[in-house]
Parts: C-alpha cells; sequence; structure tokens
C-alpha cells in the first residue's frame, strides 16, 4: 500500500497547499502564505514542528516504496488500509471546505500586523481549527494505509504543532484582535472537534 499512502499524500498536500495559494492569489492577488515572517519562540517552533510533521508523514510510504523497511503490517490490514482511506478522504474534505469557507481571510501562518475577520460560518461554526483537525485526519488516514515508523511520527509532531500553533499562536492573537467575539465563538465551538453537549 506504500504507493496508495503516498498518491494520497502528494494530492492532499497540492490541495491544501499550492492548490490553496493559487486560488487565494487568484482571489486577493496575495499568496496568504507569511510563514517567512514567523515571529522567534512559538510561532516559528510551530511551523517547524508543522512541517516536520507533514514531511515525515509522505517520507514513511516514499521510504516504503524505496525497500526501506520501516514499515509493519496491521492486524488486520484490510480494516486498517481501509480506514485509512476513508480518514484521508474525509480528512482532505473537510479541511479543504474550511480553508474555501475561509475566502480572502486565509492564511498560512501568522501575521501579527494583519487583521482578518473572525470567520465562523462552515466548519467554523461548529469548531476553531477544522483546518488543523483535517491536517491530521489525512496524516493518520495516510499513516494507516501505509504503517510506518516516519509516518507514524510525522503524525505525532503534527498533533504537536497544531496544538503548538492554535493555542499559542493563533488563539491569542484572535482574541486579542476580536476580543468579545472571539470569546462569544470559543464558547459555543469545540477547538479541534465540535461540542459534546
Amino acid at each position: 500500500m506504500p504507493a496508495a499512502a503516498l498518491i494520497g499524500a502528494v494530492v492532499a498536500l497540492v490541495v491544501l497547499l499550492p492548490a490553496r495559494v493559487l486560488a487565494h492569489r487568484r482571489r486577493t492577488g496575495r499568496s496568504g502564505v507569511v510563514l517567512a515572517r514567523s515571529a522567534p519562540g512559538a510561532p516559528r517552533r510551530a511551523a517547524a514542528l508543522l512541517a516536520a510533521g507533514t514531511v515525515l508523514t509522505g517520507l514513511g510510504p516514499a521510504a516504503h516504496l524505496l525497500g526501506l523497511e520501516w514499515a509493519w503490517t496491521p492486524g488486520d490490514a484490510l480494516i486498517t488500509h481501509a480506514a485509512g482511506f476513508l480518514l484521508l478522504l474525509a480528512g482532505l474534505a473537510w479541511a479543504a471546505w474550511a480553508q474555501a469557507t475561509m475566502r480572502e481571510h486565509w492564511r498560512m501562518g501568522q501575521d501579527e500586523t494583519e487583521r482578518t475577520e473572525l470567520v465562523t460560518t462552515g466548519p467554523f461554526g461548529r469548531m476553531r481549527h477544522p483546518i488543523y483537525s483535517g491536517m491530521v485526519v489525512v496524516a493518520l488516514g495516510i499513516a494507516m494505509i501505509d504503517p510506518t515508523y516516519p509516518g507514524a511520527a510525522g503524525v505525532v509532531l503534527l498533533v504537536i504543532g497544531v496544538r503548538l500553533q492554535a493555542i499559542a499562536v493563533e488563539e491569542p492573537h484572535l482574541r486579542t484582535v476580536h476580543g468579545p467575539a472571539y470569546e462569544a465563538w470559543a464558547r459555543r465551538t469545540g477547538r479541534f472537534l465540535p461540542p459534546m453537549g
């Protein structure tokens, strides 16, 4: 299954990054990517963890295809692989929908000088970080389609990077910029999953 996992990783990467950047550039004239301007500290650490997690997730199946035995066979391979495909597709659809919902307010990274509107519709009506949730689900799906040690490490790093970016970088910025509107939205939504009650 390494070829299927690698194709899934490439498709997800293209849909969520270059395709989104091109769509954003057509809409706004700007790329929406502000990673190069990441401030030292948590923003830079989060960006590094997100990049490392993404690379490792794709490196696992690529290494497996090259004959490196960094993989294992799950107990029930058919169910694991099928669940992985479903997670990959669901996560990709969810993240792409969330990106499209943000329209001109989408950014990759955080620029403290920029003031975008608070998006609370679509998937943002249920959770505050649906793009990150979708990315983690995509990575988990890839790691289940072709279970490898680098892929598993990539999922872990991605989860850590997502939490750091969301909690230490984006939420304080949104709280500062949007004040009571952010607080009201935060009370009625979940962070990475819809509220359970």
